[in-house]
């Protein structure tokens, strides 16, 4: 007899508590998972309940030893009391007690022998105080009002004291006392104004304040003793669901737009985005300085509050203005008041901030410094030729001591300190243009004219200006938004306004002597990623060099995206099929992040921090790339007004000019970023899994691959009592609905393995799974992608792996337009053809699953399932074999075999084996039944069928062969169940993945674990039981 016993699990995380000043627990399912925050480790893990989900975590803080505390875990109807070993995080289980009704909320209590008690708040508006050792009731209070609750808190810490808030369905909170012992209790404060259901409520530290959360998108704090709502928070751009006060000003809110908001003396100081959606809860730690947050993608965060700066007022700002005619500058001939109303107004056309100085060019040609130190303005240059009425103004990002001026004629101008060069590079007015450093006084310019000509020039400050190359246009309407040249001067990259970046090397071209651009070698595009951001502007972009030569380039486009590329000089076997080669140098993308909601205008690394200058709803936002979360954000003038952001000793300078005025801010940067203690897989729908084993640090592991609704592909590995996530890629436009992996043959690499991925917008993508040289850790190129056979909006609804012959591959494709498609991959030249395809009026309706058998007398067959529950069998050997000419269109798969009313519905799933001379076929659907049939190869025809009508309570999502004639069955019912070979029930187990939509079966050596998928990730092994 076998068992299903739960192995790993990333579920959503639904509760949190500090346990200590190191250790935080977290819900886990039904698994309490505690960390140590400052060793950012998982250090113990106990399951608490059979099947049932953790909601509630309260520990007793002032336990008399010091050494271990008892805990009270609630979920669902369930409650108990565990003690936790804080030396070692050693956990040990207590008794499972049951009530009648869900538990809201939890409390420990003293009773007048100050014995501990326990005090559990029911859903409907009932108080149970327990004994924490028997779990025995000692006595129950009920609410007058008889209502539903979402919420609930309890407060006090004898029973004399025990107060009630209680968050209703209708709207509002009531307070009552839960002290008077087996009898109604009257609603002694009721609180009104949500405009929808209270999901959450909680008690101030001193009582004396309620805060609420609502599905009306607010946080409110109440005054008890005005029994009125003293603040109402907006803020948030979904339901709130939790919120908590960190100390005397401040609160925490989580909500399920994925966000905690930190609020403070009634508005927005902070904004973290912790996931893409719903934050579950959030706890506070009693320094009055950390939060914690359980997210539902199972991601589990802390971080510090007030950490970073948020500005939220123009005032809060320097603000900077021309000087007036009455301060005494050495400037001649300046005769025009800036602050008149004359055509004539002097104002800001340009400027370029330094930590402690701001360069200034005016429309009327003037060159001024302002002085932050001593609030002073010096003159540069008056009345500087050309500049009169046009000026294009760039400062070197990176400390800001250089500024780069176009002028009207062609003319450039390098502005350092008070000192000024200048250099004719083009004939007619600039652009565009940029200058970095290259080392000390050494400076590439790049330079952009209204016709288009490109030229790259090189300065060293005290010795010459020289033109390095022109730049060839790969277009004669290619626009220029960003550039970057590498420290080493090799490689210089461009980013485009329609959203291609284009690489150049400058390889042995030798600098010329003198300006002359004409005479200046040609530099043509050595790679190129067309579209790199859609249509979207690059409007940043960086390239670095590492010591041994690895070339990295960033990009960062008005759609929000960076995106991070390597450069090599050959052109390897895992070039992405979306890279453009120009001879022997291509572009590789390893990795793409959304960033922001709104577009990126600059890139900055600052001690190897790479931030993103982002502009949303009117503010300027800095974001850690790699951390994803908020460093600075303060408002502005939008990203189409002047401004610029520097790097300092002590931080970053922000400046922009509004309504005239120059407004700056320095911020030093903190190290705020959230510290990520549990990876998030998903925070929707995983609708594909397939299992691969890999060699990682030298073992042999098996790794699961998850494909969604969010269109991410996440690689997961389960081992040492722990999941963690080793790559996060996503190239699908929308949902993934199946993932397959290629049998891999001896031509492969020991350290690669490719698989498949499909769904909606008909993509069908192949990739290569490529191990690290170390061999731990794993990355994912995109290998291959499939053209497109229609023009409609079409999903692929399932794929299966039919034959692998050397780098051919046949893959069998199922269409939501009720097509089939057999397709041929040639993994060595990375295409897809279609070698044959179905009509749609064999099936009919929908196709939603499929599956390959190859037969004894080495025959290739393909089975499909549709929504009218029909399972139709194609033989598809004579495309393998090659007998048929598959480079002529329209032709046709045949069908030999039509089996109906397989399920009197949708055949969601199916997988087939051969057995003996026979082929079996498991099917389930969406009438609950799991059906077996037997089908004869020879001449296909079916020799029985075997079903269980009543084998789960909703409709199957997986089925997948065992071994020894026994499947395994997965349902939206969350019940995993194993069968034999006659449908009769051997095991079934509870999963707590939530929609389950994907099941898979792996072995290596003798273990063997089934992987559950959904709104989460679980997997189960099977043991032997007497």
């Amino acid at each position: 007899m076998t068992r299903l016993v739960p192995q790993y699990r990333r579920l959503p995380a639904t509760t949190i508590a500090f346990l200590s000043d190191n250790l935080l627990a977290t819900a886990n399912g039904s698994t309490i998972d505690i960390y140590d925050v400052r060793l950012k480790t998982l250090v113990g893990s106990c399951n608490v309940f059979d099947s049932v989900r953790i909601h509630g975590i309260v520990a007793r803080l002032d336990n008399a030893d010091s050494r271990c505390i008892e805990v009270l875990v609630f979920g669902s109807k369930q409650w108990t009391v565990i003690r936790i070993h804080l030396d070692n995080a050693r956990v040990e289980p207590g008794t499972v007690f049951h009530v009648d009704d869900w538990i809201k909320a939890g409390h420990w209590v003293q009773d007048d022998k100050q014995a501990w008690k326990v005090a559990l708040a029911l859903a409907h508006n009932q108080v149970l105080v327990m004994d924490s050792t028997h779990g025995n009731c000692i006595y129950n209070v009920q609410c007058a009002e008889r209502c539903i609750l979402y919420a609930a808190a309890l407060y006090g810490d004898t029973l004399q004291t025990l107060v009630v808030a209680a968050g209703t369905v209708f709207n509002k909170v009531l307070v009552w006392d839960a002290w008077t012992k087996d009898t109604e209790a009257q609603v002694r404060v009721q609180l009104s104004g949500h405009e929808g259901v209270v999901f959450g409520v909680r008690f101030s530290k001193n009582g004396r304040r309620i805060m609420s959360t609502s599905d009306d998108r607010s946080v409110r704090v109440w005054n008890l003793d005005e029994k009125i709502a003293e603040t109402v928070f907006y803020g948030h751009g979904a339901r709130v669901w939790s919120c908590v006060e960190v100390d005397g000003d401040r609160l925490v809110s989580a909500a399920e737009d994925g966000t905690c908001r930190v609020w403070r003396n009634g508005e927005t100081e902070d904004v973290w985005r912790l996931c893409p959606k719903n934050v579950w809860a959030v706890a506070a730690h009693r320094d009055g300085r950390m939060v914690a947050a359980a997210c539902g993608d199972g991601a589990v965060c802390v971080w510090t509050v007030g950490g970073r700066q948020r500005i939220e007022r123009m005032d809060e700002l320097d603000t900077i203005a021309l000087p007036g005619p009455e301060q005494a500058l050495n400037w001649p001939d300046r005769d025009i008041d800036p602050g008149s109303d004359s055509k004539e107004r002097e104002f800001i056309r340009g400027f370029a901030l330094t930590w402690d100085s701001a360069l200034v060019v005016t429309n009327h040609g003037h060159i001024l410094r302002h002085s932050t130190l001593n609030n002073s303005w010096d003159v540069v240059a008056a009345k500087y030729g050309a500049l009169s009425g046009y000026a294009m103004v760039a400062a070197e990002s990176k400390a800001g001591n250089v500024a780069a001026i176009g002028m009207r004629d062609g003319t450039v101008l390098l502005v350092c300190g008070n000192s000024i060069r200048s250099a004719q590079l083009h004939t007619c007015s600039v652009q565009w243009l940029t200058v970095t450093q290259r080392s000390d006084n050494v400076y590439d310019v790049i330079t952009v004219d209204n016709s288009g000509d490109i030229v790259w020039s090189l300065v060293t400050w005290d010795a010459s200006w020289q033109a390095v190359a022109r730049i060839e246009r790969p277009t004669a309407g290619m626009r220029v938004a960003s550039a970057a040249v590498s420290h080493d001067g090799q490689w210089l990259v461009i980013g485009s306004a329609t959203g291609s970046v284009y690489v150049y090397k400058h390889g042995d071209l030798k600098t010329i002597n003198g300006l002359d651009a004409e005479t200046a070698t040609l530099l043509q595009v050595a790679c190129k990623w067309p579209q790199a951001h859609g249509r979207h502007t690059v409007s940043a972009v960086s390239v670095d060099v590492d010591v041994v030569g690895n070339v990295r380039i960033v990009s960062g486009g008005r759609d929000g995206w960076v995106r991070t590329f390597n450069v090599l000089d050959s052109v390897p076997a895992d070039a992405a099929p979306d890279a453009v080669c120009v001879g022997d140098v291509v572009l590789h993308c390893t990795s793409r992040v959304k960033v922001t909601r709104g577009w990126i205008e600059q890139l900055l690394c600052v001690d190897g921090q790479l931030l993103a200058v982002t502009f949303f709803r009117k503010r300027l936002e800095l974001v850690d790339v790699e951390a994803a979360h908020i460093v600075v954000s303060t408002v502005c003038a939008g990203g189409a007004k002047l401004w610029q952001v520097v790097v300092g000793s002590a931080g970053v300078r922000i400046g922009f000019v509004k309504s005239g005025l120059l407004r700056t801010v320095c911020v030093p940067l903190s190290q705020s970023a959230p510290i990520v203690l549990a990876t998030g897989i998903s925070a929707t729908d995983i609708r594909a899994v397939c299992a691969i084993d890999v060699q990682i640090g030298g073992r042999q592991l098996c790794v699961a691959l998850l494909g969604g609704e969010d269109g991410h592909i996440r690689i997961i590995k389960c081992s040492d009592m722990q999941l963690d996530v080793l790559a996060n890629v996503r190239r699908h436009r929308s949902v993934i609905r199946c993932i397959q992996s290629i049998p891999s043959i001896s031509l492969d690499s020991d350290a690669s393995r490719f698989v498949l991925s499909a769904g909606a917008g008909s993509e069908l993508r192949c990739w290569r799974l490529n191990a690290s040289s170390g061999g731990d850790t794993l990355a994912l190129v995109d290998w291959a992608l499939a053209p497109m056979l229609d023009d409609r909006d079409i999903r692929i609804m399932d794929i299966a792996v039919v034959h692998r012959e050397l780098s051919n591959v046949w893959i069998v494709a199922a269409y939501s337009d009720a097509s089939v498609v057999l397709w041929r991959l040639d993994i060595d030249h990375q295409t897809f053809s279609c070698a044959a395809r179905a009509a749609s009026d064999i099936h009919a309706h929908c196709v939603l699953s499929a599956a390959s058998v190859k037969t004894n007398d080495g025959r290739y067959l393909v089975l499909t399932g549709a929504s009218d529950g029909q399972i139709i069998v194609w033989d598809v050997s004579v495309f393998i074999a090659g007998t048929v000419d598959v480079a002529k269109p329209n032709v046709a798969l045949q069908a030999v075999l039509k089996i109906p009313h397989v399920h009197q519905s949708g055949v969601n799933t199916l997988c087939a084996h051969v057995d003996g001379v026979d082929i079996v076929v498991a099917s389930g659907g969406d009438d609950c039944s799991i059906s077996l049939t037997r089908i004869g190869s020879t001449l296909p025809s079916v020799q029985s069928v075997t079903r269980n009508e009543l084998a789960h309570a909703s409709a199957i999502q997986g089925v997948a062969f065992l071994g020894g004639g026994s499947i395994c069955s997965v349902s939206t019912d969350q019940r995993v169940a194993v069968w034999n070979q006659h449908l009769e029930l051997q095991d079934m187990a509870i999963t707590l993945v939530s929609d389950p939509s994907a099941l898979e079966v792996s072995t290596i050596g003798d273990d063997l674990q089934i992987m559950v998928a959904g709104i989460g990730f679980e997997t189960f092994t099977m043991s032997s039981s007497c």
